[in-house]
């Protein structure tokens, strides 16, 4: 009598694993172009044929890279938690916490390295980045402002231009250091006083009266 297969992760799930982790490991230190899927799955253990039977190029895997990477994103900012249903104050907050705290991290820093430059060179790529990844921030913070609004806290005459302040106010000259390489220091240290005084600009400027 053969004895039945245990129930949980498909029998290949972790060799998936793998070959993407190693393969965005690959491309933050050396770009897409450089990469091949054979360097892929040499650094995962694999053979070529199983790297080929999860993902049908490299640039499928880097679309799914940035997916699992982006869905990480969203966790931190409290987008698949409670953070829409918070009061606005603590909305923002946790909001500008998740992002900051991911923008100032290490890999987030080494994409504005490595990828930044060759994403504008492959308009498909980077419109897959910027819908996983940027567009998805955007549409978050815009369904936070929203909500808020019509629960009579914020007052909004343009929601678009509402979520590029407080973008703005979150990132202010960070994003030009972090693209050449001067860091102000110490980033991570800095994250939590940024984000408490985006958020009271943002509530003194969009706040309902009270």
């Amino acid at each position: 009598m053969q004895t039945p297969k245990p129930k949980g992760r498909r029998p290949d799930q972790d060799k998936a694993d793998a070959v993407l982790d190693h393969g965005w490991a690959l491309f933050l230190e050396h770009g897409v172009q450089a990469v091949s899927m054979e360097m892929i799955a040499a650094a995962a253990g694999v053979s070529k044929v199983t790297a080929y039977r999860h993902f049908a190029d490299k640039h499928d895997l880097f679309r799914a890279a940035i997916r699992k990477e982006m869905a990480r994103l969203e966790t931190m900012q409290g987008a698949d938690g409670p953070a829409p249903d918070l009061p606005v104050r603590d909305a923002l907050r946790t909001f500008g916490l998740g992002l900051m705290t991911y923008l100032f991290s290490g890999p987030a820093i080494d994409f504005y390295t490595a990828l930044a430059g060759e994403l504008r060179r492959t308009p498909d790529l980077a419109r897959a980045f910027y819908d996983a990844g940027p567009g998805k921030t955007h549409a978050n913070l815009t369904a936070l402002l929203s909500k808020a609004a019509a629960r009579g806290e914020l007052v909004v005459e343009d929601v678009d231009v509402a979520v590029d302040h407080f973008l703005g106010l979150l990132q202010g000259y960070s994003s030009f250091q972090l693209s050449l390489g001067v860091e102000p220091a110490p980033l991570l240290a800095s994250v939590e006083p940024r984000v408490e005084a985006a958020v009271d600009v943002f509530l003194r400027a969009y706040g309902a009266p009270q």
